[in-house]
């Protein structure tokens, strides 16, 4: 995985301040929260530890991060404040290795799968994923907007340009093998971060899923924008709801070990 990061750093944090990133966040604790109780979770790219105290409110017993930036992690240690049931490692979580505290009840990926470029990248991810899993276990990942044609559905986006984006844009760079490689560009307060990423089909997806062993259950949770963001100070209308619907930004997949 990519250590571009290291050069980012904290400025990443201000995109999680945009109107996806909160619509993002009330799903991801809608679909995660029912499998938190007591569980010892480990988060798989976490970053600056954006999910990593989340998931010990809504329920988890204890979290381990680990992201190959050790600049992020550095926030992320300074976020926890210390508290003994958070800790955090520096590695690649496209490699296949065990962490201590393992195995886990579920592994949690926020943006994970979508670094990998294609179908080895990404079987090796689930490989890591289910290696660190107790039988039984659950994986939950955010990542792009499932689909099998994953050009056009950007291209969509690019062309329809919801204005819950808040000016965020995801560029075609080239094809890659069952799908796109991407650029992003998010302006925020603090400066304009950018980055690349790759849009990888549903189907694939789903079949690494598999051949990395995660044999059970799979599922994709479909986004929806909780009725609160629609209203008070957070709010949106309902026209710039549904035009966000015909593109979200992200999908969240389910699966068990």
């Amino acid at each position: 995985m990519s250590t571009q990061y290291d050069e980012i750093g904290a400025l990443y944090d201000e995109v999680r301040k945009l109107p996806i990133a909160t619509i993002e966040h009330d799903n991801v604790q809608a679909t995660i929260k029912p499998y938190l109780k007591g569980a010892n979770v480990l988060d798989l790219a976490c970053g600056s530890g954006h999910y990593s105290k989340p998931l010990l409110t809504w329920g988890a017993a204890s979290v381990l991060g680990v992201d190959i930036s050790s600049a992020m992690l550095n926030a992320a240690r300074e976020f926890a404040a210390s508290d003994p049931r958070l800790t955090f490692h520096v590695a690649d979580c496209s490699v296949p290795q065990r962490y201590d505290g393992g195995p886990f009840d579920l592994v949690f990926g926020s943006w994970l799968l979508n670094y990998a470029s294609d179908k080895r990248a990404l079987t090796q991810m689930f490989r890591n994923i289910a290696l660190n899993l107790k039988p039984g276990g659950r994986f939950v990942g955010i990542t792009t907007h499932p689909t099998d044609d994953p050009r056009a559905e950007t291209e969509k986006a690019l062309s329809v340009q919801p204005a819950l984006y808040a000016g965020a844009k995801v560029h075609i760079t080239h094809s890659v093998d069952d799908g796109i490689a991407t650029h992003v560009v998010a302006p925020t307060r603090a400066g304009t971060v950018e980055f690349d990423t790759f849009h990888l089909r549903k189907s694939l997806y789903e079949a690494s899923a598999r051949e990395g062993g995660m044999l059970g259950a799979l599922s994709w949770r479909p986004v929806s924008i909780p009725q609160e963001f629609r209203e008070g100070e957070r709010g949106a209308s309902d026209e710039e709801c549904e035009e966000y619907l015909t593109v979200p930004h992200c999908g969240i997949l389910v699966v068990v070990k």
